[in-house]
């Protein structure tokens, strides 16, 4: 099948983290822009919100609040959407929610008394609480296994560390039917699928979920409603679509551009495909021959 692929918005300081808003509209995430912004239907950029740090993954809740992992100001520095960014700020990750108003609010800064790194993507359960992954950065940028983790905030605030010694964990997401969470391991191209004991508890040891390969990052993802996983390969210009139960390689769909970061459904149906592009700061859109799996449950 051929994919029409349209640009959708340009001039974005490395962009991430989409998320339908419950207007319709599509948010992004600008790391080195530290900022959330605004894309309508025809393409039209507006600031929604200015976070400070380097805003990476975003997921708007079932109430309407944009839950952010602020990396702390940590983004590639050798690439054209960053070139008037200055230099990156290296500072504390935390997590922040966006109210509907667009006050950023500072949720969460520590687990046990023991700081966060750089909180990177995050996602939602059917009970009101949130899965992110907190990687080391330097185990990206240094090319070695330093060891991140995932951690849980359930419906009432409180917050644990689920899953350690993962290789720069990235994207992240709950299946369908609320029983896995995959996780995307980036220095090894690896998917993995934790099983879901109860709400914030995994299996202590991951399955593998699919590989995308070592010449790209398995960086955001999402799933359609057919169960398949669409893998933005950071590194590359591909889409890798996988089946979401045992990982295997359906296709690989070819963007104009390398750099792809993250990707969402909106539009009519869930049928529109938005997929961020970082290297170039371009937001992408395609239609798609199934809905979309909504970000979050309805509660």
């Amino acid at each position: 099948m051929m994919y029409e692929i349209d640009q959708l918005a340009a001039g974005l300081m490395f962009p991430e983290g989409p998320s339908i808003g419950p207007d319709g509209a599509l948010y992004v995430t600008e790391i080195a822009g530290q900022r959330i912004s605004k894309i309508t239907e025809d393409g039209t950029v507006s600031t929604y919100s200015h976070t400070g740090g380097g805003p990476n993954g975003a997921a708007f809740d079932a109430h309407g609040d944009l839950l952010v992992c602020n990396n702390g100001g940590r983004w590639p520095s050798d690439v054209p959407s960053t070139a008037e960014s200055g230099s990156p700020e290296n500072g504390p990750g935390r997590m922040q929610r966006v109210n509907s108003a667009g006050e950023v609010i500072e949720e969460l800064a520590e687990i046990d008394e023991i700081a966060l790194n750089s909180p990177n993507d995050v996602c939602f359960d059917e009970y009101g609480g949130y899965y992110f992954t907190d990687p080391v950065w330097s185990g990206l940028v240094g090319g070695e296994r330093t060891a991140g983790s995932v951690c849980y905030v359930d419906a009432d605030g409180g917050a644990t560390r689920v899953a350690t010694n993962i290789g720069f964990p990235n994207g992240l997401g709950v299946r369908a039917d609320g029983k896995v969470l995959v996780v995307c391991e980036s220095l090894t191209g690896m998917l993995l699928s934790y099983r879901i004991e109860e709400p914030g508890t995994l299996s202590k040891e991951p399955k593998p979920n699919g590989m995308i390969g070592r010449r790209s990052v398995p960086d955001g993802f999402c799933f359609d409603a057919s169960g398949q996983i669409i893998v933005a390969g950071h590194g590359s210009n591909s889409l890798f679509v996988l089946d979401g139960h045992d990982g295997r390689p359906i296709k690989i769909i070819d963007l104009p551009e390398p750099g792809p970061t993250n990707c969402c459904f909106g539009g009519k149906d869930l049928r529109t495909l938005f997929v961020t592009s970082s290297d170039h700061g371009h937001v992408f859109a395609m239609e798609w021959p199934v809905e979309g799996m909504p970000l979050h449950p309805a509660l």
